[in-house]
């Protein structure tokens, strides 16, 4: 009898695990309530939250396509070890051709055009791993959070803080004056029930009254980023209609999604429509609709060259690739970002070295 029950145990486990890996609700953006990997950094924003689907949006079908021979490894550095079957290889046709090295602009990988518009979004506190994120195409670094790293300044990062949505008003009004930062960001996928979820009005009173001022203050102000189904582009509309007198220096997009093509039109529509420098704030090889999810070679390539547009785009002023974390949170693990010994896989080697 005991036999036969650890046997139904095991097929209920099996039975679940595959429920988890078939049918779990996919996700959006980081939520402010729960970061596990910052609890010991950043109060009130100390575990990663679920991640839901953001509406019924046109997706793409995945295409096919060509895994190119492996990039070649830097003579000064080599990536470090990776997880079996998380990118493993990258490909080094158009956007890896002379990324930038420490503090300089030599060395391959993505981010060729230097100029710090790599950007990392860090949701891993105090980790001294963050060292390793910082070179010389690596400019901007943010948390889902008003709070900052500590290291983050010292390591020449130019760190954003966030108001995330309402729950952070306190921690936000308290850390973000003058001289704390020079740039923040809006609200996190408003239109999402799942997220800061609030309507256009209410993110237009809470920018004038809490992000607003910050402009006197010499900061820069960049949009609340909406999920990338079409009602984040209603709601942004919305948003700057209800606005009377706000100021922005720049929108920012989230995009999930399996084409490159697909973000090009994209985040092409928020630039023309809204006539403002762009910040990819998230985005990854990501099918949220039902859909194969990117293969290994499909995500490399994803990322090789929506790197290669952006670095080659003027009026893109920072992007940011999902997900320096150990936990991708029901994200394809093949756009993953951060090994388990907190040093940049293979893929994030080719954008933070």
């Amino acid at each position: 009898m005991a036999a036969i029950k650890l046997l139904n145990l095991l097929a209920i486990s099996s039975l679940a695990i595959f429920a988890c890996s078939f049918g779990a609700t996919p996700v959006n953006a980081l939520s402010s309530g729960s970061h596990n990997v910052a609890r010991h950094a950043f109060r009130g924003h100390d575990s990663i939250a679920k991640r839901k689907r953001g509406g019924s949006s046109k997706r793409c079908k995945p295409r096919p396509t060509t895994t190119s021979a492996p990039a070649k490894t830097p003579p000064a550095k080599t990536p470090p070890a990776q997880n079996t079957g998380h990118n493993d290889a990258v490909s080094s046709s158009s956007g890896g051709s002379s990324g930038g090295g420490s503090g300089s602009s030599g060395g391959s990988g993505f981010g060729h055009s230097g100029g710090g518009k790599v950007g990392v979004s860090w949701a891993n506190g105090n980790d001294p791993s963050l060292s390793q994120y910082k070179s010389g195409k690596v400019g901007a670094l943010y948390t889902w959070s008003p709070e900052l790293p500590p290291l983050a300044k010292s390591l020449g990062f130019n760190a954003i803080p966030m108001l995330w949505g309402e729950d952070q008003i306190d921690d936000f009004a308290r850390l973000v004056v003058q001289g704390y930062a020079n740039t923040v960001l809006g609200f996190n996928e408003p239109n999402e029930s799942g997220q800061s979820n609030m309507s256009p009005q209410r993110g237009a009173q809470l920018w004038q009254q809490y992000i607003q001022p910050l402009k006197a203050k010499g900061y820069q102000l960049i949009s609340p980023a909406t999920s990338s189904s079409p009602a984040g582009k209603i709601w942004m509309q919305d948003f700057f209609k209800a606005c009377g007198g706000c100021s922005f220096d720049g929108i920012a997009i989230h995009y999930y999604d399996v084409t490159p093509q697909g973000f090009i039109e994209y985040i092409t529509d928020f630039h023309n429509t809204f006539n403002l420098p762009v910040w990819a704030t998230e985005y990854a090889c990501q099918n949220f609709n039902g859909g194969p999810q990117c293969s290994q070679a499909q995500t490399n390539s994803f990322h090789q060259q929506i790197s290669s547009f952006m670095d080659n785009t003027p009026w893109v002023a920072h992007y940011f690739p999902f997900g320096v974390m150990h936990d991708m949170q029901g994200v394809n693990a093949f756009n993953q970002l951060m090994a388990p010994s907190g040093a940049p896989t293979a893929l994030g080697y080719q954008y933070f070295n």
